[in-house]
């Protein structure tokens, strides 16, 4: 009897050394926990952290269209590469701002211009990229390293003196006096009430975006439209664009459907030797209708535009 209640006492005494050890280390890992949770703050208190997040968040909005035509070699140069020069140099900024705060001025001064370029290249990362850019660039160069907090006066002095400069470029776009770069990656469907097409070339391929549609690769010199409404579904939503008229040059698109009430074309030679092709020097159509998987303009002159998401 003796000897089990020792035995029972030994073993008490080892499962209360045992709880006492499980408690000191989940008291080990809480504190461990605190001073990790601790660190990231006083971390993100000596740089404009949200600010940079902002920067950095455009980046990858405006770099979107770019890096989706990356590995097309039939997208424009002029187009492509502005889209990914302005979206890299972006991310950079905001990647200074992060890792090397004493340059938050410099870098946000750069970011804001970035981001206001940003509008005519790739049409500034559906609008939503801009003004993340614009955004967390005015609080970057708001932010003081002494306080190691924003200025408020000066945050809203930048950020306002940048959607006076959005709004002038609006203007101008809309009156045509502004060109813009805009690719436009699909599928979306486009109609258009009449449309002026010079110096066309148009050849059966596979597409470029998924490589197994089918789709009719055309390229044109310039292009004149009106009454024009394109519609895209993103992330469950329906985005909508109508622009009472558009002159685009350069323009390269992959077509997989299209309708057309009325075409008449002037110098047109068919080729059925490896597929379909066609060259044509002015196609004009009314009341067209395209499935389009993505579309490019080096330049597009726009008049009257509306945006809406339902």
């Amino acid at each position: 009897m003796k000897i089990i209640t020792c035995a029972k006492k030994k073993a008490r005494i080892i499962s209360s050394a045992g709880s006492a050890q499980i408690k000191r280390r989940n008291k080990g890992n809480q504190n461990s926990l605190k001073k990790l949770w601790y660190y990231i703050i006083h971390w993100s208190h000596q740089r404009p952290c949200w600010g940079a997040f902002c920067v950095l968040l455009a980046s990858v909005l405006i770099l979107w269209a770019p890096l989706c035509l990356l590995q097309s070699s039939i997208v424009p140069a002029s187009t492509l590469w502005a889209g990914l020069l302005v979206g890299g140099l972006l991310l950079a900024m905001g990647l200074i701002e992060l890792f090397a705060p004493s340059h938050a001025l410099v870098a946000g001064a750069i970011g804001l211009v970035l981001s206001l370029i940003s509008l005519i290249t790739v049409l500034g990362g559906f609008g939503i990229g801009m003004l993340l850019g614009v955004i967390g660039s005015s609080y970057a160069i708001a932010w003081k390293p002494e306080k190691k907090t924003g200025s408020r006066p000066i945050f809203w002095s930048v950020f306002g003196f940048s959607m006076a400069i959005v709004s002038g470029m609006i203007v101008l776009i809309t009156r045509g006096t502004l060109a813009i770069a805009a690719p436009i990656v699909g599928p979306y469907t486009t109609t258009t009430g009449r449309v002026e097409c010079h110096n066309i070339h148009a050849v059966p391929a596979i597409s470029q975006v998924d490589h197994r549609t089918v789709v009719n690769l055309s390229h044109s010199g310039y292009c004149v439209s009106s009454n024009i409404v394109i519609t895209q579904h993103v992330l469950g939503k329906t985005f909508t664009f109508t622009e009472a008229s558009a002159i685009a040059r350069g323009i390269t698109s992959e077509t997989v459907a299209s309708h057309t009430a009325l075409e008449k074309a002037t110098n047109a030679t068919l080729s059925a030797a490896n597929g379909l092709k066609s060259d044509i020097d002015v196609d004009v159509s009314t009341d067209v209708t395209a499935q389009v998987m993505y579309s490019n303009s080096e330049s597009a002159t726009v008049t009257d535009v509306s945006f809406s998401i339902s």
